[in-house]
């Protein structure tokens, strides 16, 4: 059945759920609707030529005014399933971005996994795996939802941080990555592609970050601005690096799985050179 352009719509109270909608006050709903910029994100889907699927990744870009350039491109062979990696300096941006990219490249064959805050763009839900923004469930989701999104034909990128970068001592700072990508990768016989994306949240994100984790809680706030940082981005052009897959089979025994993941990290690092960016990671 088709469905309408309405039907795409954000409305507060359904990402919230009944129970939680019917327990917070008004003004921490409407404070919330900005934060998630309902308004504006509606007015992107009633705006848009391509209102859902996977034309709305390039809609998104051109109505908060966000551009970029890919490398490597030449790297890739078309007719093979792979595990895309890439660092997790935004938290919005790079979704979009490698949606787009994506689309031109393999039509719309590719997953992307993405926080409960972004899953909930109903345009583009059929490319996004939900993960929760509560650490204790993360790892639940992963075990069941990321198999069969490996078993898939489907294109598929992860952000083993699972979390934005953080600003430490000064330093923006990837954080450590997980070994879920090496285990999957020889498992399902996917070779792995290093992806760098250039950027970085704002001071205040950071700021945010900082004190949820000075407080010891559980729920970083910051993750309540991730929408404000997107459309933040208003008028920035972001770098993409593919760089030459890694065989599956080269994830023997001689590292642990960890020691795989960080060597990997290392790897995307390295392609952040002589993109004309400043070093995100």
């Amino acid at each position: 059945m088709s469905r309408n352009r309405t039907d795409y719509l954000l409305d507060l109270n359904e990402i919230l759920g009944p129970e939680m909608s019917r327990r917070l006050p008004g003004f921490v709903k409407r404070f919330l609707g900005r934060r998630l910029h309902i308004k504006d994100i509606n007015d992107c889907i009633m705006k848009a030529e391509h209102y859902a699927g996977a034309g709305f990744f390039d809609e998104a870009l051109d109505y908060i005014g966000i551009t970029y350039r890919i490398r490597g491109t030449e790297n890739l062979d078309l007719s093979r399933k792979y595990i895309f990696v890439c660092n997790h300096p935004l938290g919005g941006p790079e979704a979009l971005i490698i949606g787009s990219i994506f689309r031109k490249i393999y039509g719309e064959g590719f997953i992307v996994p993405a926080n409960q805050i972004l899953y909930n763009m109903k345009p583009l839900q059929e490319f996004f795996v939900p993960v929760s923004i509560v650490p204790g469930k993360q790892k639940k989701e992963i075990g069941e939802t990321f198999a069969r999104m490996f078993e898939s034909d489907s294109q598929v990128l992860v952000f083993p941080a699972g979390v934005c970068a953080k600003q430490i001592k000064g330093k923006v700072r990837e954080m450590p990555w997980k070994k879920m990508f090496v285990t999957q990768a020889r498992k399902y016989e996917r070779d792995v592609v290093p992806v760098h994306i250039s950027g970085h949240n704002s001071k205040w994100y950071f700021f945010l970050s900082w004190l949820s984790r000075t407080l010891g809680l559980k729920f970083n706030i910051g993750m309540l601005y991730l929408v404000d940082e997107l459309f933040n981005q208003a008028g920035k052009e972001f770098v993409i690096t593919f760089g030459k897959p890694v065989p599956h089979a080269t994830f023997d025994k001689s590292k642990t799985d960890l020691q795989w993941a960080d060597h990997i990290k290392n790897m995307v690092k390295l392609l952040s050179e002589d993109n004309g960016c400043t070093p995100n990671m």
